[in-house]
């Protein structure tokens, strides 16, 4: 069975990765009370996909409140000034960074990922044109059907509605198995959501982050800033042997010698930390020549 490629330090992100997902959701007892928190911070976002609705959570997933926004969930359709600058500030200081490190759905990612499989695919035929299915994600479910909901005076959030997984796993499976009232009013959507979550987990044993390669939306916005964002991956060209060890151990099926500033690097760093020749490197500051 194929396992997926090791490298050193590894551990030290994984965890990062858990302690990212106890900060955001520390209110951990409501897992078991089948409740949701309803403290002050709610209504400030945190980087990563984290569900509003996550029992544990203490903070607002950017793309539900942009979605509230933009349909009127705060009473009626705004602009998203908050959302828009929260988004704009993060993507320009870290970037997909945040994919890499901070967000929760990332790390069950890279866990069910590590799982030996019978064959682990790095990519395959016309994959790049899917990658660009989370951009038709971002403006249909995130921005065009809410506005268009709101034109007729419903709120509906349909990305959290019909997509999320991590909605689904954080939030509305514990919620489910936790309150009997919640568990009576099971119906189709729901299973739907199931159905989506188990098919993105089963496609993590055989492809390293299914859901953030081709459907995530904050991970669209995010890389749209990858090229310019203070954190970013530096190659030293000089350096480099070309042995193809960074290219191996790529979580979003990259190049880094080629694509260091892609808007689909997560910047988790796996690349720099296998490279022989210290030739990558994951650097905060003005960036130079690359």
């Amino acid at each position: 069975m194929a396992k997926a490629k090791r490298v050193k330090g590894e551990w030290k992100r994984l965890t990062v990765q858990a302690a990212a997902f106890l900060l955001q959701n520390p209110k951990l007892h409501h897992f078991f009370l089948g409740t949701i928190e309803q403290g002050e911070t709610k209504s400030v976002c945190v980087p990563g996909l984290n569900c509003y609705s996550c029992p544990a959570a203490i903070g607002a997933c950017p793309i539900g409140s942009l979605q509230a926004s933009l349909s009127g969930g705060y009473k009626k359709p705004a602009f998203p000034f908050y959302v828009l600058g929260f988004l704009i500030l993060f993507g320009l200081t870290l970037g997909r960074w945040i994919c890499g490190w901070l967000c929760p759905f990332g790390w069950v990612q890279d866990l069910v990922y590590r799982i030996p499989f019978f064959k682990k695919l790095r990519t395959f035929r016309f994959e790049r044109y899917l990658r660009w299915l989370k951009y038709a994600v971002l403006g249909v479910l995130v921005i065009g059907l809410p506005l268009y909901s709101a034109l007729k005076g419903v709120l509906v959030p349909w990305f959290c509605k019909l997509l999320c997984p991590s909605g689904t796993l954080f939030a509305g499976i514990p919620l489910v198995l936790a309150n009997g009232n919640l568990q009576a009013q099971v119906g189709f959507l729901f299973w739907w959501k199931v159905g989506v979550l188990s098919a993105l987990l089963l496609l993590s044993l055989l492809i390293s982050r299914p859901f953030c390669r081709y459907l995530c939306p904050l991970g669209a916005i995010y890389g749209m800033f990858n090229r310019i964002a203070l954190t970013h991956l530096s190659y030293k060209a000089e350096a480099c042997v070309h042995c193809g060890k960074c290219e191996a151990v790529c979580p979003m099926g990259i190049d880094p010698k080629t694509q260091c500033n892609s808007a689909e690097c997560i910047r988790c760093g796996r690349c720099a930390r296998a490279c022989p020749t210290d030739s990558l490197n994951v650097r905060f500051g003005i960036r130079g020549k690359d």
